[in-house]
């Protein structure tokens, strides 16, 4: 088996993990990466590495196909927000050459990468989700209701993100927003990432949750496993509305006031705080494989580790000029 890793860029500890549960079924198996940088620290883990263009479009997807027919890939797994809306318009490409990419369908991605999308299709799901308006609408409002928050509508790794207090913070930002931002209610409470096993069925396999206790450039820094029932209970009803193919992470804000989780953002892809729930027990790469393998899936809840806590540190590679890689 081969398995290509696009865009791995930092995530070197999930495929250490790929690595580690790939070697319990067989040594017969290579972990492949492309990407557009030579300096990415994650193909320097991988068995081999290709280059990929900067600009991420259809020709970006074609290279990937490419480079999955001609090295005999099984299973590409796409890392990056700006990827996932190519890669499920074009997914049936890389099904006809048998091709699993885990990617869900273009109706789902599309509600995952706009803000705005997502707004409406929660509120259609009754999921509840921050009081959303569109930047446009912001003038015509009397009283706005502070403090607020301002994101792009597709932004991604808290990018971009302005939360303002008053008129006074409001009229230092507004002239640089564009009219692909939206405003949404500010709510204050704890911030959850739930890491999701699904299936297009709509059927959940394994949901995770963990609480976020530090975040450094959008991705989770220090972070605890909780559980609790009554947001399984909304993410039964988001898997079923939502379709995923194999792994996505959602996040939330606990309402500090009324206790209630309200859905803030869905990924579509692997987390980056995705092996905090790995060690907790949520193996989300075998149900992978069994997914690839067309083997039964069945529902296991809550069945991971309470309260365990990631606390991640620095760490660096270190080469000499000659000992960088080539991209093909």
């Amino acid at each position: 088996m081969k398995i290509l890793f696009t865009s791995p860029g930092r995530r070197v500890e999930l495929i250490a993990l790929f690595k580690k549960e790939l070697s319990k079924y067989s040594n017969n198996f290579k972990i492949y990466g492309a990407d557009y940088d030579e300096l990415s620290p994650a193909l320097y883990f991988v068995d081999k590495a290709f280059k990929l263009p900067y600009e991420i479009n259809e020709k970006y997807v074609f290279k990937v196909l490419k480079i999955a027919k001609s090295e005999d890939i099984s299973i590409i797994i796409p890392l990056i927000d700006p990827e996932l809306k190519y890669f499920s318009k074009y997914r049936n490409l890389f099904e006809k050459e048998n091709i699993f990419v885990m990617i869900s369908k273009e109706e789902s991605i599309n509600v995952s990468i706009d803000k705005w999308e997502t707004f409406l299709w929660a509120q259609k799901s009754g999921i509840r989700v921050p009081f959303t308006y569109k930047v446009s609408n912001l003038l015509l409002k009397k009283n706005i209701k502070f403090p607020i928050i301002l994101k792009p509508r597709t932004g991604s790794a808290s990018k971009g993100i302005f939360k303002c207090k008053g008129k006074s913070d409001l009229k230092k930002i507004f002239n640089s927003l564009s009219d692909q931002y939206i405003v949404q209610e500010y709510i204050d409470g704890d911030e959850i990432t739930v890491d999701i096993f699904g299936t297009e069925e709509g059927v959940l396999i394994f949901e995770s949750q963990r609480k976020r206790l530090k975040v450094r450039g959008g991705e989770i820094e220090r972070g605890v496993t909780q559980k609790d029932k009554k947001l399984t209970e909304i993410i039964k009803i988001l898997v079923k509305n939502f379709k995923p193919n194999g792994v996505i992470n959602v996040q939330f804000i606990k309402n500090k006031k009324d206790g209630n989780y309200y859905l803030i953002e869905i990924n579509a892809r692997f987390g980056g705080g995705y092996p905090l729930s790995h060690f907790a027990g949520a193996n989300y790469i075998e149900l992978l494989l069994n997914m690839f393998y067309k083997k039964d899936l069945k529902f296991n809840e809550n069945n991971y580790i309470e309260n365990l806590f990631l606390m991640r540190y620095d760490n660096a590679l270190y080469k000499r000029k000659e000992e960088l890689i080539e991209l093909d």
